[in-house]
């Protein structure tokens, strides 16, 4: 998708990089920037209405989490979509995502019951207007909850980490964790957490991402015949 010549809310001045960066990472994933896609300083510039330097210091970080891809003195592009890392994020996101919610519902407070309760139904308004990008982002909020309430940055940072990949499998997917009926099973765990019942809110988020995690050891798992004739490869 060709970029905008001109960004219609500047860049604000203030913490820079991180705007920039933001403005980066949601054009990648709504699909303003698309798989693939040449990354040129000057368009970028003239769209952002920064200079150069923001801009590749926010590149390089969506370089290292995978959204975008850089070749020294060849090219800068949206990195194509990776159906395996997908697959491998949501198949860590869901075991991570279960845990969390296992440790941190039992002692939720009030202020993120509301929040969970608030994102479940967005989520339900989203998947009715078919808008998977924005679905996408409040999914990922109303499970990282689970993890922000642990107490265990590193949970978080990995989870973090692993947001972009699950982002991009809401998008790519017409059919997100293979269920006609995502925003009740959304409420189902938000109702868990608001009853602090930490165990059927690790179930319910277990089952959700179960034909996920089944889809993954399906593709990609060996078979114990093949591990016994090449245990390394």
């Amino acid at each position: 998708m060709p970029l905008p010549v001109k960004d219609t809310a500047p860049v604000e001045r203030q913490l820079l990089r991180d705007v920039v960066y933001n403005r980066l990472y949601d054009g990648i994933l709504d699909g303003t920037l698309e798989p693939g896609e040449t990354l040129l300083d000057e368009k970028l510039t003239a769209w952002l209405g920064v200079s150069r330097t923001p801009i590749r210091e926010a590149l390089m970080k969506l370089a290292e989490i995978g959204l975008v891809e850089m070749a020294p003195n060849r090219y800068t592009r949206v990195a194509p979509i990776d159906m395996r890392a997908i697959d491998e994020a949501v198949y860590i996101s869901g075991l991570l995502h279960e845990q969390a919610a296992r440790d941190a519902v039992p002692n939720l407070a009030n202020a993120s019951v509301t929040r969970l309760d608030k994102l479940a139904k967005e989520a339900k308004k989203l998947t009715k207007s078919g808008d998977h990008p924005a679905l996408g982002h409040t999914l990922n909020e109303f499970f990282l909850e689970f993890e922000r309430n642990t107490g265990n940055d590193v949970l978080v940072s990995v989870s973090e980490g692993l947001s972009p990949q699950l982002l991009r499998y809401i998008a790519v997917w017409q059919r997100p964790f293979d269920t006609d009926d995502l925003p009740a099973r959304v409420a189902e765990i938000a109702a868990a957490a608001k009853e602090r019942d930490g165990d059927k809110a690790g179930d319910l988020v277990k089952a959700l991402f179960a034909p996920s995690h089944a889809q993954f050891l399906a593709d990609y798992r060996r078979a114990d015949a093949e591990i016994d004739d090449t245990p390394i490869v």
